[in-house]
């Protein structure tokens, strides 16, 4: 996986460390991050913005827990005016509102892109350069010459070009969103949305890298959470991206930059 020796060049400075302990109880993933984990679970900062760290305009937090069945991922999202508009799994979502969760390996991640409407993107990576002699060679979901949408993300890196597993589901995850406010309706103020997410922990045997399935105390993972928004100023549209861990420049490709996330055997609000 990767860590503070294996950096390709990218620097350590302002990364952050989130400690994720066990959670206290089920977790019904609803999006409604209202369980006794969540209220005593450990809140990130503001997301800040991608390139400069600056906070972002509207609030964004997470929380990250987890238990023997699955790592989850919760949102709180503060937005005045909720929109999303696609509905197709895999649309490309980044092109308008949305919350990101990348999660790395050593020689992969994956990418995980969600809208209001609860509409998903989900994407496997995998290094060019190490492909021929990783694991991900020989799986057949990740063979080359299968019938599958697999094309290559060009997005400038010292490890270079990576494969793009477009149609790669993870087994078993789960999420839900929830509205506080009116979803594509400009003429009142909303609140904003939450999420949640289930990532099952035999579904990330790919990115486990020899760490425990499920977690166990002391294992580190290496995590980016997001979120894009699309907002116009001065006639133009933009688009700022804000994330726990700012990345220095607006690429969320660069697993080097994501937060480190160190779980703990201790139940929450037991710290």
């Amino acid at each position: 996986m990767p860590d503070e020796s294996d950096n390709w060049g990218y620097t350590e400075t302002g990364l952050k460390h989130y400690t994720a302990y066990r959670a206290a109880g089920p977790i019904t993933v609803d999006g409604r991050p209202d369980e006794e984990t969540w209220q005593l679970a450990p809140r990130s900062p503001r997301f800040e913005d991608l390139v400069d760290a600056r906070p972002g305009l509207f609030d964004t937090r997470a929380s990250i827990v987890w238990d023997d069945d699955c790592l989850y991922v919760a949102f709180w999202i503060e937005e005045p005016n909720i929109e999303a508009t696609f509905t197709k799994r895999d649309s490309l979502i980044c092109l308008e509102n949305d919350v990101e969760i990348f999660i790395a390996g050593k020689d992969a991640y994956y990418e995980f892109e969600l809208n209001a409407l609860g509409t998903v993107m989900e994407r496997f990576y995998i290094w060019q350069s190490g492909y021929e002699a990783s694991m991900y060679a020989h799986a057949p979901e990740f063979d080359l010459l299968s019938n599958q949408r697999i094309c290559t993300l060009r997005h400038s890196h010292p490890r270079g070009r990576r494969w793009a597993f477009l149609d790669w589901d993870m087994p078993g995850m789960r999420h839900a969103v929830h509205l506080d406010g009116t979803i594509n309706d400009d003429s009142d103020v909303d609140n904003g949305w939450s999420v949640e997410v289930a990532f099952p922990w035999e579904s990330l045997k790919w990115l486990a890298d020899g760490r425990s399935l499920p977690g166990r105390e002391g294992d580190v993972w290496r995590m980016d959470l997001s979120r894009f928004q699309w907002l116009t100023t001065g006639g133009d549209r933009v688009c700022p991206g804000w994330a726990f861990n700012t990345h220095g420049v607006y690429d969320s490709h660069i697993p080097e930059r994501f937060t480190y996330i160190h779980l703990s055997e201790k139940e929450v609000g037991a710290q």
